[in-house]
């Protein structure tokens, strides 16, 4: 079940945290909404014998229930005052999870996985575009393909001036 969708937070999370000293720690939360529902389901099925295609009509209701958690800006920002309450600080990494969140909302229809981004107090969810739609698919890896290329190329200008 993992697609390209999680692929593409992976990518929008390193560069928008690519200059932190813990880039790696954004990507971490930049997925952590999909990673606790369906990476989980696709770790449950590899460990049945079972492929995605075999159960996609059937999939269990605790995969959308940590979906609609872990896609809530609410969860966000209980999970965001235990760590303030804990460390005295907010990593800034952190904030990939609410970005994800927020690319989330226009870019899930309510025909499929639309993001319960106000659960559990409303259910309503934006009407957005489906992500798999190709012209907004191949519109969002352009982007992140420019993107990185742009990364690199700041970062090697960065390299010859210190030389």
């Amino acid at each position: 079940m993992i697609n390209m969708d999680y692929f593409a937070h992976i990518a929008w999370s390193y560069l928008l945290y690519n200059k932190t000293a813990k880039p790696f720690y954004a990507v971490l939360f930049g997925v952590l909404p999909d990673s606790v529902s369906w990476l989980l389901f696709t770790i449950y099925l590899l460990f049945k014998g079972q492929s995605f295609q075999q159960v996609a009509e059937n999939i269990p209701d605790w995969v959308f229930t940590l979906y609609n958690i872990s896609h809530s800006l609410f969860t966000f920002l209980l999970v965001l005052g235990i760590v303030y309450l804990i460390w005295r600080t907010i990593p800034i990494y952190i904030w990939a999870w609410p970005i994800h969140i927020l690319i989330d909302v226009p870019t899930h229809s309510r025909d499929f996985l639309p993001t319960p981004f106000l659960w559990p107090v409303s259910d309503w969810v934006f009407p957005g575009i489906s992500w798999g739609t190709p012209w907004f698919m191949f519109t969002n890896w352009f982007l992140i393909a420019f993107a990185l290329i742009l990364v690199i190329i700041l970062r090697r200008k960065k390299t010859h001036r210190k030389l």
